[in-house]
């Protein structure tokens, strides 16, 4: 079984390579290039998994995170991040706050990223009564 993923980030220079990286790995890959866009298109066409940026323009990493969690409670969600706020805290810390299932801090390897997404879907998968 093809997973899908819904990956969102503003940045074509991570979306791109990375959405490439996984479809190379076997995912079906949904790319958005932000939060509100990812929302939408997981809405019309489903997920089974999101990787979000935190820190975007408009809708933010966080907000997704939160309004994907009221939407499918179980959906995986894995945040990635290079950004520091003001404050000098993680973004990810953030996101692990609110409900975010793995983080990764950028830069990233893709195969980072597929390790923590088959990791993810095989505890869902584990989880689901049949």
């Amino acid at each position: 079984m093809s997973y899908r993923i819904c990956l969102i980030d503003d940045d074509v220079m991570v979306l791109d390579p990375t959405a490439e990286g996984l479809r190379h790995a076997g995912y079906l890959v949904l790319t958005a290039p932000g939060a509100a866009a990812g929302l939408d298109l997981i809405q019309r066409s489903g997920a089974d998994a999101i990787v979000t940026d935190m820190n975007m323009p408009g809708t933010s990493g966080a907000q997704l995170i939160v309004e994907a969690r009221a939407s499918w409670p179980d959906m995986p969600i894995i945040a990635i991040s290079g950004s520091i706020d003001a404050n000098g805290e993680s973004m990810l810390d953030a996101a692990r706050a609110l409900g975010a299932d793995a983080l990764l801090p950028k830069p990233f390897r893709v195969a980072q990223l597929k390790q923590a997404l088959d990791t993810l879907l095989r505890a869902k998968a584990a989880n689901r009564v049949v």
